[in-house]
């Protein structure tokens, strides 16, 4: 049988490093609304990227993602910080089926 994965990595320029470390609370904010809204658990990962100023999340799916989660997350992050300009990801449906 085979394993379905959602898989994605991209970086989110948030301003600063105070913005970057703010956005680590809007994340568990998100993670906290699914929890009590959809009993789910938040479908990504971020980090911070000390390389270059710190201003640079990297978020990721840490093995299997819910791209629409990443989404909400921009956005508040771009509500938050008045982020604005073009931004965009990619994501890949794989499967783990070995033969």
């Amino acid at each position: 049988m085979a394993d379905y994965f959602t898989q994605f990595s991209c970086i989110l320029d948030v301003g600063s490093p105070e913005n970057a470390r703010r956005a680590v609370d809007l994340y568990q904010t998100l993670a906290d609304d699914l929890d009590h809204d959809d009993e789910s658990q938040i479908g990504f990962l971020i980090d911070i990227i000390t390389d270059g100023g710190g201003s640079q999340l990297w978020i990721h799916d840490g093995g299997s993602g819910e791209p629409e989660h990443v989404i909400q997350f921009v956005r508040r992050c771009a509500e938050t910080f008045g982020l604005s300009g073009r931004w965009g990801f990619e994501w890949a449906n794989t499967n783990g089926l070995h033969v």
